[in-house]
């Protein structure tokens, strides 16, 4: 619950002040936490107020925002979209406080474009073509023999404790979403049209994420230097070559407001930046201190298209 996430972050703090040469009762002054689950303002105050309430003498303040928005205040200044495909999907904008969300809803009614997801359309692919249901476009033999192969099953059947496992368990959506690299991954890397389809396919659903949000967005945000600035999280857009073009074709604009969108910078965080980083400003502007960040050290650019 609650308390036991608030109480593994008073640890977590503990050791970082111990590894920093920092007395444990040396107060701090602003502690920021980006966690995941923490959507709206109402769990987030309580998270804030729990933590200062049980730890008083920790720190003078305490701010708690969703997990996805640290890592864009580590990429980017002042703000802009970050669109999160891994295992599951989510979008989100930010700028000067102002947080608009696309997405983030779970697999059973979101993930669009991320890994689950992308696995579950290639099976269903296999199976609406197996029963005759929807014929696929492309051939299926590669594919199916990879989940044959990748989830040990000696017929049709053997998906179905996968997807409804029983006697109290629970979906393993991550080992689910890792045969988007054990097969389907591998296939598009091959040359096969089923695997490049799916990805083209997810690619049309993380653009559609973005511009879900472009008539919600600041025009100064669409008009800056490079257009908007989009930070891509996740190990889905290690795929990037497989994805652009559906990408392309799900951002592109169509009505007067979607127009807005001129052009477009989508930039990832390097190695060594940590969403932590973007925690730790954000919790300092909200106490009133203004930090340097120097970006370029903690991001960089890797498409940029405009749209004519």
């Amino acid at each position: 619950g609650m308390e036991e996430c608030v109480r593994r972050i008073y640890d977590m703090l503990c050791k970082c002040k111990l590894a920093a040469g920092i007395p444990e009762s040396f107060p701090l002054i602003s502690l920021g936490l980006s966690l995941s689950g923490a959507d709206d303002i109402i769990k987030q105050t309580e998270i804030s107020d729990l933590f200062l309430k049980t730890y008083p003498n920790c720190t003078k303040y305490c701010f708690t925002c969703n997990d996805t928005l640290s890592p864009l205040l580590t990429a980017v200044k002042g703000g802009g979209v970050v669109i999160i495909a891994g295992t599951g999907s989510n979008c989100l904008f930010y700028n000067n406080g102002k947080i608009i969300n696309c997405g983030g809803w779970g697999h059973l009614l979101g993930d669009k474009g991320g890994a689950h997801w992308i696995v579950l359309k290639s099976l269903r692919t296999i199976y609406e073509d197996m029963d005759g249901f929807k014929r696929s476009l492309h051939s299926t033999d590669y594919l199916k023999q990879a989940m044959f192969d990748y989830f040990k099953m000696n017929d049709k059947y053997c998906i179905l404790p996968h997807l409804y496992p029983m006697d109290g368990k629970t979906i393993d959506k991550k080992m689910i979403a890792k045969f988007c690299v054990e097969g389907i991954l591998k296939g598009a890397v091959d040359g096969d049209l089923l695997c490049l389809h799916l990805f083209k396919l997810a690619g049309v659903q993380l653009g559609k994420h973005i511009k879900a949000l472009i008539p919600k967005i600041d025009l100064e945000m669409l008009h800056t230097e490079g257009g908007l600035k989009v930070l891509c999280i996740g190990s889905v857009w290690k795929s990037w070559d497989y994805l652009k073009e559906g990408f392309l074709t799900g951002l592109r604009p169509l009505t007067d407001e979607e127009k807005q969108l001129k052009e477009i910078t989508l930039v990832k965080l390097k190695p060594e930046a940590k969403a932590s980083h973007g925690a730790c400003l954000w919790a300092a502007n909200k106490a009133g201190f203004n930090f340097p960040m120097d970006y370029g050290k903690m991001s960089f650019a890797f498409f940029n298209y405009k749209f004519f």
